[in-house]
Order: C-alpha cells, then sequence, then structure tokens
C-alpha cells in the first residue's frame, strides 16, 4: 500500500469522555501511536510526554491539536466516513488503525525526516507495552467489541520488595542458618578469609536469596517475589533504547513523569531487576556481617531482640547502599530511577525531570588508551548499561533474566552448545588443525590501512594496537614510568596541532623504539606501529596539500 499523506482521523476513547480530530497529519497521529509506548492511562498522561517522541516535523505543543469532545456512539459513523484513522481506547488499553493508515506494528523505529541527500534524521520509535493490543486494518466497529484477551500487566508492590518484608525475611533466614547445626559444621561458623570458608558461606547466601524469591507469600496474594520482577524487562529497555537513539542525535533527555498514579506499582525494567539483585546480595552479607560483629554476638543470645535488632541494621545499609556509589558510577538509586522512568545514563548528560547525572565511569589512570579517548568525549556521548551477566553466574532460574523456566531452560542450552563450541575451536587450534584465532590480537583485525567509521585521523586503529603492547607490558612486569610515558606519547601526538605533529610523531616512535629495545617480543609490534605512524603522517601532509 503506497503512503498515504491525507488527513487522519483520531479517536480517543476515556472513561468519562470521547474525543476526536478529524484533521490530524499522518506525522502527528504516528507520534500520538508513539505516545502510547509509554504506557499512559489516559490522554492526560498521553500528552505529558509527548517531548520525549515529538520531532520537528509535528506541532511542539498538543494543545494545539484540533480535537474535540464527541458522543461515543457517533464514532462508528465517523469512522466510516474517514479515509484513514486511529482509535486509542485507554479504559481497554487498545489501538485500532483502519482505511489507509500505514502498518505501523507493535516494534518500529522511524526517521521522521529525510533531506535532499537521502540522509535520515528525527528518530522515533513505537514499543508498545505487551499488555496494549494492536489492531491494525481494522473495521470500523471494531473499538465496539469487547478485548480479545485480560490486561496482564505486572503490578509490583516495592513496598514488600524494598521494604520490611525483605528485610524482615533475610533476617529471618541468616539467623536460622547461623543457629543451624549445618553452619556450625560448616567453614562459614570460622571468622577467616580462606577459600573453603568463601564459598561455604556462598553457598548459604545463594539459599537466602532463592528462597525470598521463590517463596509465594500472603501479601502478594499467593505470588512470589520473583514474579514480581518479571513481564516487561523487554519491553522497558527498548523504550529505553529508543530515547538513546533520540539524544544520540542531539534530542533532549527527558524522563517519564513520576507523578502518574500508576508510577507506584509500574513494572521493573531489565536495569532495576539487575540492581535488585545486587541489593538482596549486599543485604544478605551485610546480614553475615552483623552476625560476626560483638553487637551480633550479644544479640543472639535473645532470639526476638537478634530480629528486630538485624532488621535496623539491614535498613541503615540498604540505604546507605542505594546511596554509594555502584561501581565507580552513579549510585544505585539513581539506576533504579532512570530506568524506572525509561530514559538511558548518558555521562554527563542533563536529563528533564531528574536533578542528578550520570557520572563519568572511565577511569583515567587505567594505563588503556581506547578508555582516555572514550573518557574524552571522543566517541561521542558514553552511556552506561547493566547487561546482566552476574544474574546467570549461579546456573539457578530463580536469578536469571529469564521470565519463565522453560525460557531459562533454553538459554542454558544455548550457552552449554556455545561453551563445546569454543572447546572445540580451541582443542582443533592447540593440535594445528585450525589457524582461526577467537582470542586473535588487534594486529589480526587490522587488515587494510583504511579508517574506522568516525576515525578520520585513524587513532582508533593506532589506540587498539597500543592497547595491546601495554598489555603485553604489564604481563612482563614493566615499571609504571614505561606504561605511563608511552600513554602519555600516544596522548600527546593524537592531541597536538598541525605544527607540533612532526615533533611528537617523533616522540612517540622514539618510545616503541626504546620499548622495543628493553623487550625484544615486541620488536615486530613496535615496528610495524612505527612504520603505520609514518603512513599516518603521509596520508595527512597529502590531505592538506590537496594532493588526495
Amino acid at each position: 500500500m503506497d503512503q498515504y499523506d491525507g488527513s487522519v482521523t483520531l479517536v480517543v476513547l476515556e472513561s468519562n469522555r470521547c474525543q476526536m480530530s478529524e484533521t490530524m497529519d499522518v506525522d502527528t497521529a504516528l507520534t500520538v501511536i508513539a505516545l502510547i509506548s509509554d504506557d499512559p492511562d489516559d490522554w492526560e498522561q498521553a500528552t505529558s510526554v509527548w517531548p520525549r517522541y515529538r520531532t520537528p516535523v509535528v506541532p511542539e505543543f498538543t494543545s494545539s491539536f484540533p480535537i474535540e469532545e464527541i458522543d461515543r456512539y457517533e464514532v462508528s459513523k465517523l469512522l466510516s466516513a474517514s479515509e484513514a484513522w486511529v482509535v486509542v481506547d485507554f479504559p481497554s488499553k487498545r489501538i485500532f488503525t483502519g482505511g489507509r493508515f500505514m502498518a505501523v506494528g507493535r516494534d518500529a523505529a522511524f526517521a521522521m525526516f529525510v533531506d535532499d541527500d537521502g540522509v535520515q534524521h528525527d528518530p522515533m520509535s513505537v514499543h508498545l507495552p505487551p499488555w496494549w493490543e494492536l489492531h491494525e486494518g481494522a473495521a470500523v466497529d471494531s473499538p465496539d467489541q469487547p478485548r480479545q484477551s485480560a490486561i496482564e500487566k505486572p503490578n509490583v508492590n516495592r513496598q514488600i520488595l524494598y521494604g520490611e518484608p525483605l528485610l524482615k525475611d533475610i533476617a529471618t533466614g541468616v539467623l536460622e542458618i547461623v543457629s543451624s547445626d549445618s553452619w556450625r559444621s560448616s567453614e562459614s561458623s570460622e571468622n577467616n578469609e580462606n577459600n573453603d570458608a568463601k564459598h561455604s558461606r556462598y553457598l548459604f547466601t545463594v539459599t537466602v536469596h532463592r528462597d525470598w524469591l521463590m517463596t509465594p507469600r500472603k501479601d502478594l496474594d499467593g505470588r512470589m517475589p520473583r514474579q514480581s520482577l518479571h513481564g516487561a524487562t523487554g519491553w522497558s529497555e527498548r523504550v529505553t533504547w529508543g530515547q538513546k537513539l533520540r539524544i544520540q542525535n542531539d534530542g533532549p533527555a527527558i524522563a517519564v513523569p513520576d507523578d502518574w498514579p500508576s508510577f507506584a506499582t509500574a513494572p521493573m525494567g531489565h536495569e532495576e531487576v539487575c540492581i535488585y539483585f545486587d541489593l538482596c546480595r549486599e543485604l544478605i552479607d551485610a546480614a553475615w556481617r552483623w552476625c560476626e560483629s560483638e553487637a551480633g554476638r550479644v544479640a543472639q543470645q535473645n532470639e526476638d531482640g537478634a530480629l528486630s535488632e538485624l532488621v535496623e541494621y539491614l535498613r541503615v545499609a540498604k540505604e546507605a547502599w542505594l546511596d554509594s556509589s555502584f561501581e565507580g558510577g552513579s549510585p544505585p538509586s539513581f539506576i533504579i530511577e532512570c530506568d524506572r522512568r525509561r530514559v538511558p545514563r548518558g555521562a554527563g548528560v542533563a536529563i528533564a525531570g531528574i536533578e542528578e547525572v550520570q557520572a563519568e565511569q572511565h577511569v583515567i589512570d587505567c594505563d588503556c588508551p581506547i578508555c582516555e579517548m572514550m573518557s574524552a568525549g571522543i566517541f561521542g556521548i558514553g552511556f552506561t548499561h547493566i547487561d546482566g551477566h552476574h544474574l546467570e553466574l549461579d546456573e539457578e532460574f530463580a536469578f536469571s533474566l529469564a521470565e519463565t523456566y522453560e525460557d531459562w531452560m533454553i538459554k542454558q542450552q544455548e550457552f552449554a552448545e556455545f561453551s563445546d563450541r569454543v572447546e572445540l575451536l580451541q582443542a582443533e587450534r592447540e593440535a594445528g588443525e585450525t589457524t582461526e584465532n577467537p582470542f586473535a590480537s588487534a594486529w589480526t583485525g587490522i587488515c587494510d590501512d583504511g579508517h574506522l567509521p568516525g576515525d578520520s585521523h585513524g587513532h582508533l586503529k593506532l589506540a587498539f594496537m597500543i592497547a595491546e603492547i601495554i598489555s603485553a607490558l604489564e604481563a612482563a612486569a614493566a615499571s609504571r614510568e614505561e606504561i605511563g610515558t608511552l600513554n602519555e606519547s600516544f596522548n600527546n601526538y593524537r592531541l597536538c596541532d598541525d605544527a607540533e605533529r612532526p615533533q611528537s610523531a617523533s616522540a612517540l616512535k622514539a618510545n616503541l623504539q626504546a620499548i622495543a629495545q628493553g623487550y625484544p617480543n615486541l620488536v615486530s609490534k613496535s615496528a610495524d606501529l612505527q612504520s603505520r605512524i609514518d603512513e599516518a603522517e603521509r596520508n595527512r601532509w597529502l590531505r592538506n596539500n590537496d594532493f588526495n
């Protein structure tokens, strides 16, 4: 079907009113559908996220929409007279499109403007929540029919998951274990840091954590806490990805409002689930520490008193951890807020609606030239994301990011097959049956002299090579001065102006030559890198003198 460019009829159904616009353009109607990605409960909430999806091709403010209230019983007749139409049914969480309106789909990304050179601009994404129905090419009487399935939207009781029930359950579980024969007969009871004691205690940690997640609770209507974590992580992550795309294309970072009535119980996203795992482990570890402390040993003489004191200790530990730095970056509380409000965390990027900004996580003195370049912003905004791989390390369904046991078993099988392929390839390499190396060096991957995308000066290729040389120096126990001098000479080379270029290039090559003299195994790489620097300088000279 050819793209329809005429007027679109938009109908908005709410519990207490019905509104319609007969003269909406296609781009604006498409943007209205995109608003549903944030799961608004009514038209007012939907229009409040307009700035998150608006592009220059649509009105700046929704107040300019030509929309008015109509009689609900007139909808079918009005749609019959429309060439293209969209109906948004908030009470039943459904979207209908019909007539000549374009196919949109549940998950799609659109470039809202294409310039004369064919370059796409102004990205906008549609990622409908799983509990919203989408009916495309619908009949005009479809909105009058009942919903096809029940609305199965996860309802998260965070007062239970983060509050007193969590603290009390962990405290109870830990106190029961430390008073058990299995604890006393294990090395966990010994207050030491040897590997056997750590391993023994870790098994108890897994038990407490698993019991909390997998035990049905009356205050959750018989559901397990784990069930509250899943059901929407994929959708939430896709919405956040769409916002990241907008920010990368110079759009603003705008958070979903936190004053919607449904916000408190809204589903968890991917990163909140990951942080929740870490919080539980932190609380369990804190409980072990308290039991070993003088105050803990004294309190355990009184069973009831021990429980209340440990719960209070965990409450303080929880608040302290949530507000502390997470892996050298922003605190968990900020990560959770961004995930719940579906906005990506870009280093130093201001977010409308949230006071805090994401901290820079790349460590300047980590000896990696690539990290140095990233921290300088040479590759654009540095976004931070938690992949959640650590939730799978225990090989326990309880902690996995998989929603169902069946999904988890499929992932386990896929991982086992992948591991078998890697082991087979490694065995073939060791037997000399193949030269393919999945862990090949940076030199192996550089097959031509062209630049990497976005690396017009060729610095990124050089950075990968220097990073490999630095890794070899660290393995050879080189001094910090040798490594630091190499990093400094490379930084001076890539950051200097044209007048300083010859001198900086000579200094970098001299440094590489000195390394080759001190470390014979690096002679060939040092020589090759020096020749690549010479070639880069020749190409630069040709460009500057219009010989290319």
